[in-house]
């Protein structure tokens, strides 16, 4: 028996995430509390055969279970990332977003930081800016806001300053997105 009741699992990003880890657990038997994003609560620890067989069904479909400590952290990064833009109408901006994730991780900035630049090849504030990008790209392809209400919604200072970030990550003004959108511009979030 391996005597884990708190499992981190990697690439999970979005509501549809839980739901496919949460039958995967069901459909090897195991007793689960809950699911949330990145995190399975069992009631029972795994066997050693349920552990082998959960690992090899979540891998299939594109997750894993993290061993390592360090891994957990990064993973813990985008989890909160990803679910800032899960649930954006609770999400403030006003806040300095490194104090925001320091409270939430329990760790300092700059240690996670470093960590998560070493681990994805690229700095926490690249990321989140890769994020924010898509989801306006998300958000500009609705067509039911202005680019002044997106840029505000997504803690960007002005219209300006969210189309020359626009332009500047994907070649185009965010006028000449909104044109080319019959083509395949946008990305999973879990592809970022």
């Amino acid at each position: 028996m391996i005597d884990l009741l708190t499992l981190k699992i990697k690439n999970m990003v979005c509501d549809r995430c839980i739901h496919v880890v949460w039958q995967t657990l069901l459909d090897i038997d195991a007793s689960v509390d809950r699911v949330e994003l990145g995190t399975v609560y069992l009631q029972v620890p795994l066997s050693k055969d349920q552990q082998t067989l959960l690992e090899q069904k979540l891998g299939a479909l594109g997750f894993e279970i993290l061993n390592d400590k360090q891994k957990e952290v990064v993973e813990s990064v985008k989890n909160f990332i990803h679910d800032k833009f899960q649930n954006l109408s609770m999400t403030t901006w006003s806040e300095n977003f490194s104090d925001q994730l320091q409270k939430h991780i329990g760790k300092d900035y700059s240690y996670v930081s470093k960590l998560f630049s070493l681990t994805e090849g690229v700095t926490i504030e690249k990321f989140l800016s890769k994020q924010k990008i898509e989801k306006s790209k998300e958000l500009i392809s609705y067509d039911e806001m202005s680019l002044a209400e997106i840029a505000d919604l997504l803690g960007f200072s002005s219209s300006q300053y969210l189309s020359s970030k626009f332009k500047q990550t994907i070649g185009l003004t965010p006028s000449e997105f909104k044109k080319q959108m019959h083509k395949p511009m946008r990305k999973s979030l879990d592809e970022i």
